[in-house]
């Protein structure tokens, strides 16, 4: 896949705007995350009260993913991120404040990141059926490179960023930041001019259109495998990587370790995807779940050996894994799922993707506490693996094929 063939999607003005979007969120978000947790490691040097409040922003994004789904699916996707995104922006504006002001509290920000996740539960699904609606079949996949290709330039930059601004100015600096990138996506989002479209099957109530999507999921029969193992995944990546991370960084590397060492999975995403658009992709799902098991090399690291370079490196080849899971994952849905079923689908995965997520940061805490971070960690390892070769092997994962022309690989130009 040429330049001109990556950049074809920017050539249409919708895109252009929802892309333009979400590069400025992407911006602010690479730094928010590790400047929360240090915000929240400041005022409580506690693993168990960073995962209290990680678990604050995931139990609502899981609880209400089913619903958001219906609603994207119901109402214009590109009306439903703008006034998410300005939701978020008042959230995070208010975050930054109490920290900026050293008056933040754990209960405070448990809050805050309580009513961000409800709203991200609502947003996930939307953002993820823009593309279809967007774009032609045979600029998806484009799409989908560019977008993933673009957001992981930014987190390279980012989280070093936000790492050496923790170190100097403080965290609540790189949250005003956040907050103001939502707002800029917002404006972004309102130049996009879309029909609000036909939705002959739409149900009376959310209710109904949520039941209609179960019932699409079901006839598939492949989502709720890929997202169960999706779920194991998720739940140790929540608390081994996140929770557990910044803790074992902040007595070994620091905030500015920490932070050049996440960036490595952006540039693995990054570098990966000027040569993921040419890999032949036939059994898309197997390929998923063991692209999937490469995100357990942190946590080697994390449990044997902690540097920088290393952890950078680790990180690497995990966003490797990444950007193949992305593509992978893509090309499945534009595939066999029907535009207006999208955001449901999207939702579904997501419920049962990251349902066990709060339980992954919440108990991380109490288990290193009883068996240490390294014998957490290299637990975490041996899961990954275990639930690689378990997934990969099953027959609705193993079995789905794509289509030979989906599947092969963009020639060069």
């Amino acid at each position: 896949m040429g330049l001109r063939s990556h950049l074809t999607p920017l050539r249409n003005p919708n895109f252009r705007s929802f892309f333009l979007g979400e590069v400025v969120n992407s911006a602010g978000s690479s730094m928010s995350g590790i400047a929360l947790s240090f915000a929240v490691l400041a005022i409580s040097d506690s693993a168990s009260a960073l995962g209290l409040v990680a678990a604050a922003w995931t139990v609502p994004m899981v609880a209400f993913m089913l619903l958001g789904g219906a609603i994207a699916d119901r109402l214009p996707r590109a009306l439903v991120l703008r006034g998410c995104n300005l939701l978020q922006g008042a959230v995070q504006s208010v975050s930054a404040v109490l920290v900026l002001t050293h008056e933040a509290r754990v209960w405070e920000l448990v809050v805050l990141q309580f009513v961000s996740g409800t709203v991200f539960a609502v947003s996930y699904p939307a953002f993820h059926g823009m593309v279809p609606i967007l774009l032609p079949s045979e600029e998806r996949k484009a799409a989908y490179l560019l977008v993933g290709q673009s957001d992981s330039s930014l987190r390279i930059v980012g989280p070093a960023v936000s790492g050496v601004l923790v170190a100097t100015v403080g965290a609540g600096w790189c949250l005003a930041v956040d907050a103001l990138t939502y707002v800029a996506a917002a404006g972004f989002l309102s130049l996009v001019r879309l029909p609000a479209g036909e939705r002959p099957d739409r149900r009376p109530s959310v209710i109904g259109d949520f039941v209609a999507g179960w019932s699409f999921v079901r006839a598939l029969g492949w989502v709720i495998p890929i997202a169960s193992c999706s779920l194991v995944f998720n739940a140790l990546i929540s608390g081994s990587i996140s929770v557990l991370g910044p803790v074992i960084a902040k007595g070994t590397i620091g905030s500015d370790g920490w932070g050049f060492a996440r960036a490595g999975e952006a540039l693995g995403i990054f570098v990966s995807a000027m040569f993921v658009a040419r890999l032949p992709i036939r059994r898309p799902l197997r390929t998923c779940v063991l692209a999937f098991t490469l995100t357990g090399v942190p946590m080697l690291v994390l449990g044997t050996y902690v540097s920088t370079g290393a952890l950078a490196v680790a990180f690497f080849v995990s966003g490797v894994g990444l950007s193949i899971l992305s593509l992978a994952w893509n090309l499945t849905v534009q595939e066999k799922v029907r535009e207006d079923m999208l955001s449901r689908v999207m939702a579904i995965d997501g419920f049962f993707s990251f349902v066990a997520m709060p339980i992954g940061q919440i108990v991380v805490g109490p288990l290193a506490l009883a068996f240490g971070t390294r014998d957490v960690q290299l637990g975490s390892v041996a899961l990954c693996v275990l639930v690689g070769i378990v997934g990969a092997t099953r027959p609705a994962i193993a079995g789905l094929r794509l289509d030979a022309a989906d599947a092969d690989a963009a020639p060069a130009t």
